[in-house]
């Protein structure tokens, strides 16, 4: 193994830091609209590259059973953050083209706390991953 398995960390960590700005951005008391949609959408575009960056990786490392156990509670749980981050960014998109509802407005408000806190889980899981892989890496 080499270098080129810390990319996915690298996009990960982007990821899990604009999730938290895009958060923090809507829950001030200024609101900062045209920033909260960019660090989403950011979000967005590296979580679907860091996804088949790291099963191309783990595939070319020479599969799963070279990784430690926390990889595939790490891979479940992109389930759950992937879904979460679409519904999330489906009712922001659809307050900003179609008028913010009292409902659909409550709603994104109240998942963004759970978003957050799934996105830092994997992290969380992914950090296990990623002490489990250093020796690999750094060949000790």
């Amino acid at each position: 193994m080499d270098l080129t398995l810390l990319i996915h960390p690298a996009l990960a960590i982007s990821v899990v830091l604009l999730v938290a700005t895009a958060y923090l951005l809507k829950t001030r008391r200024r609101l900062y609209f045209v920033a909260h949609y960019v660090a989403g959408i950011l979000a967005f575009a590296l979580v679907m590259t860091a996804f088949p960056l790291a099963l191309y990786f783990v595939a070319d490392a020479g599969g799963i059973s070279l990784f430690p156990p926390a990889l595939i509670v790490h891979t479940a749980n992109f389930v759950l953050a992937i879904s979460a981050i679409v519904v999330q960014g489906g009712l922001g998109m659809g307050m900003l083209l179609f008028g913010r509802r009292r409902g659909w407005y409550s709603t994104h408000r109240r998942i963004a706390k759970y978003v957050l806190a799934i996105f830092i889980a994997q992290g969380t899981l992914g950090l296990a991953v990623l002490y489990g892989i250093i020796p690999y890496v750094f060949g000790q």
